[in-house]
């Protein structure tokens, strides 16, 4: 089965009072990597250290496209000191052809100086990029445009899209690096099991993949972030 890593934005609450005893109640959990989405102004040898005390491999950082522009020197310093190799455009306001063919200007630039630090540019969709142009969907487009640029593809904003998951999944097949596998009903967001988003057809192609990491997030969790990843964990150890 592949790995599981949770999207630390989920517990962004708890994290704020006390990122540490969170990462330590993840990994009580069974989750084995974290997806990072901010650091609360820890350093970075620091995290380093907790990540190795408590067994958590970083699987990827969330980084707003501000800082991928104007501090990438700081943002590829602290990821590499932390181990971390996949930096994650988590969101843009990408609307049209104009604003895509800046975006794409802004990664490509990005895109090369990862590559030149042995490091990988991830894009993450949300469901606004299904807006077309001509035949083409925005995100299809950036990709094309984007030579370097990988895809973490949030499966459940794919399906909220009215687009095929699987489908999906399989025409970026040799460009996805990592999933975040997310549930959902209509807009309201759920733990892993509780929606109707293809999320047991998604975690049975993962298992046929050799992709390492499956990612668990949720945007708005119930009761509590801790909770909610604690029910995703179960449906997913009960399913797979």
């Amino acid at each position: 089965m592949n790995k599981l890593a949770v999207q630390l934005y989920t517990v962004r609450e708890e994290a704020g009072k006390d990122f540490i005893g969170t990462l330590e109640k993840v990994a009580a959990l069974g989750y084995e990597g974290v997806e990072f989405a901010g650091f609360f102004d820890i350093p970075a040898n620091v995290l380093k250290y907790q990540l190795d005390r408590l067994g958590l491999t970083p699987v990827g950082s969330h980084t707003p496209l501000e800082q991928l522009v104007d501090h990438l020197d700081e943002v590829i310093t602290y990821n590499k000191t932390i181990g971390n190799p996949y930096i994650v455009c988590p969101w843009s306001e990408v609307k049209d052809e104009e604003s895509l063919e800046l975006l794409v200007a802004q990664l490509k630039k990005v895109v090369q100086r990862l590559q030149d630090e042995d490091m990988i540019l991830l894009y993450h969709n949300h469901d606004h990029e299904f807006k077309k142009i001509g035949e083409n969907y925005l995100l299809d487009v950036l990709f094309e445009k984007c030579e370097g640029l990988y895809a973490e593809v949030d499966t459940y904003w794919v399906h909220h899209a009215g687009v095929d998951v699987i489908e999906y999944l399989m025409k970026y097949k040799d460009r996805v690096k990592l999933i975040h596998l997310k549930d959902g009903i209509g807009n309201e967001l759920k733990a892993i099991g509780e929606g109707t988003a293809p999320v047991k057809q998604v975690m049975e192609l993962m298992q046929k993949w050799p992709i390492e990491w499956v990612i668990v997030e949720n945007d708005e969790p119930s009761p509590n972030g801790l909770k909610d990843i604690e029910r995703s964990m179960t449906y997913i150890k009960n399913q797979f």
